[in-house]
C-alpha cells in the first residue's frame, strides 16, 4: 500500500470515528431518556431535581388526570357514547420543614371536571358508568385543610374538604370505572349531607389509633346543598347550611397467615330537617345511615405479597323515612398482578346494586296503577387494568346495567356499555 493510500485510509477512519462517536452518544442519551420516561413514577418526572428539592423543603406537588370514555352499545333509552374527564391538582405543605411545627400538614387541592354523562344522556340509570362525571362539571376548590398528627396515636384534620376522603372509603373500588364501585357507597351522599370528592365542606375529624391495626374516627361536617351547584365551585361561605353531619367509623386491619384484610364499620347522624320520602311536606328531624366495608386477600400469586386475589364486599343503608336511594350491596374480585411479568396490572369483576326505597315504590305503583317495577338497579362490570408505565393506567371494561329505569319508575331494557379509562399521574 502506498503512503498516499495509507494516509487517505487513516484520515477516513479517523473522520468516521469522529462522526460515529457523537451518533452513538446521541443514541445512548435518547435511550436513557426513553427509559427514564417510561420508568419514572410521574409523567413530569423530577423536574431536573427541582421536585426533590421542593419536597426536601416541605412542598409536595401532586396532580392526576382521569378520563372516562363510555359507549352505550344496546338497551337503555338509546345508543350513543361520550367522554368525561377530571384533572386534580394541589400541594401539601410540611409545617415541620417550613415553620418548625412538627406533625403538621397544610393540604390544598383543586379539581376540574368536564364532559358528558353516558348514563344521563343514553342509558337512564342511576349508577353512572363514568365515575368522574358529577359535581357540576366545573372548577372546584376540593380541599383547604390543616392536619396535625400527635405521634401515631392521634390525627386531627380541620378545614374545608370532602369527608369521604376519610370515611367509608374503599380505594380498591376505583379499579372499576362505574361510580357504584368507586370508592364509597353511593347512597350515602345521595341520601344525606355526606360529601365525597371533589366536593368539599367545612368540618373536622379526629382519628385515634391505639394499635397499629385498629382505629376509631369521628367528626362534624357542615351539611350544605349549595356547594353542589355548578356556580359554587369556589364557594367557601356557610350560607345555605341545613345542619351538621356526625360520622363515626371503626377500622381494623387483619392478617390471616400473611393474607391482609381491611374491615370498616361506620354510621352517621345528619341533624338536618328534611322531607319524608312519602309526604315531602312532612319534615323529619334528622336522618341516619350505616355501612360495613371489607377487602381481603384470599390468596397470593407466587411469593409476592403484592400480587394475589382480593375480595371486596360492601353493605350500606340509609334512613328509610327520608332516603329514596336506600342502600347499596356490592361484591367483587380483583386479581392484582395476575401475571408475574405484569405485577402492577389487575383484572376485576364485580356486581353492585342500588336499592330503591320500597315504601316509595309501593306508593308510586298504587298511585299509577302499575305493578312489577324494579326494586333496585344492578351493574356487573369486568375489566383489565394495564399499567403501561408507573404513571399511566389504561383500563378497558365492559358493564352490564340491569333495570336501568329503576329510579325513574320505568321498564327500561337492560344495557351494555363499553368503557375505556385512562389515568395519569403528573
Amino acid at each position: 500500500m502506498s503512503k498516499t493510500r495509507f494516509r487517505n485510509l487513516l484520515l477516513a477512519t479517523v473522520a468516521a470515528g469522529g462522526l460515529a462517536a457523537p451518533a452513538a452518544q446521541a443514541q445512548s442519551a435518547s435511550d436513557s431518556w426513553l427509559n427514564s420516561f417510561v420508568t419514572r413514577p410521574t409523567l413530569t418526572g423530577d423536574w431536573n431535581g427541582g421536585r426533590a428539592r421542593l419536597v426536601d423543603a416541605g412542598v409536595t406537588f401532586h396532580a392526576f388526570y382521569d378520563g372516562n370514555f363510555a359507549d352505550a352499545l344496546s338497551g337503555g333509552h338509546r345508543t350513543g357514547n361520550g367522554y368525561a374527564q377530571q384533572l386534580g391538582f394541589g400541594v401539601d405543605l410540611d409545617t415541620a420543614k417550613l415553620f418548625g411545627l412538627e406533625g403538621g400538614t397544610i393540604h390544598i387541592g383543586f379539581n376540574q371536571r368536564q364532559g358528558r354523562s353516558v348514563s344521563g344522556d343514553f342509558i337512564g340509570n342511576r349508577l353512572a358508568v363514568q365515575e368522574v362525571y358529577g359535581a357540576g362539571e366545573t372548577l372546584r376548590l376540593s380541599e383547604l385543610s390543616y392536619e396535625q398528627k400527635f405521634g401515631t396515636l392521634v390525627d386531627f384534620k380541620g378545614g374545608f374538604f370532602p369527608m369521604g376522603n376519610d370515611f367509608a372509603d374503599t380505594p380498591l373500588g376505583c379499579d372499576f370505572m362505574n361510580v357504584g364501585f368507586c370508592a364509597h357507597p353511593q347512597n350515602l351522599p345521595a341520601s344525606s349531607g355526606w360529601s365525597d370528592y371533589p366536593t368539599g365542606k367545612w368540618g373536622g375529624d379526629i382519628k385515634f389509633t391505639p394499635m397499629a391495626n385498629l382505629y376509631l374516627e369521628t367528626g362534624v361536617f357542615d351539611v350544605n346543598p349549595g356547594y353542589y351547584a355548578k356556580e359554587n365551585g369556589l364557594k367557601l361561605s356557610t350560607s345555605q347550611s341545613t345542619g351538621a353531619l356526625i360520622p363515626v367509623e371503626l377500622g381494623y386491619t387483619a392478617d390471616f397467615d400473611g393474607l391482609t384484610g381491611h374491615y370498616k364499620a361506620g354510621a352517621y347522624w345528619d341533624t338536618s330537617k328534611v322531607g319524608d320520602v312519602i309526604t315531602s311536606s312532612e319534615l323529619q328531624s334528622g336522618r341516619y345511615g350505616f355501612y360495613v366495608l371489607a377487602d381481603q386477600y384470599l390468596m397470593h400469586f407466587g411469593d409476592s405479597e403484592k400480587r394475589g386475589l382480593i375480595a371486596l364486599g360492601q353493605v350500606s343503608y340509609s334512613d328509610p323515612s327520608t332516603a329514596l336511594f336506600q342502600g347499596t350491596l356490592l361484591g367483587a374480585l380483583i386479581a392484582q398482578g395476575p401475571f408475574a411479568a405484569r405485577p402492577a396490572d389487575f383484572a376485576d369483576i364485580g356486581y353492585v346494586r342500588a336499592v330503591l326505597n320500597g315504601r316509595k315504590l309501593n306508593q308510586y305503583e298504587a298511585q299509577n296503577n302499575v305493578t312489577g317495577l324494579s326494586t333496585g338497579e344492578g351493574v356487573l362490570e369486568i375489566g383489565y387494568g394495564f399499567q403501561a408505565t408507573p404513571w399511566l393506567l389504561i383500563h378497558p371494561n365492559v358493564q352490564y346495567i340491569m333495570d336501568p329505569g329503576t329510579f325513574s319508575y320505568k321498564h327500561v331494557s337492560n344495557a351494555w356499555a363499553f368503557g375505556a379509562q385512562v389515568k395519569a399521574t403528573f
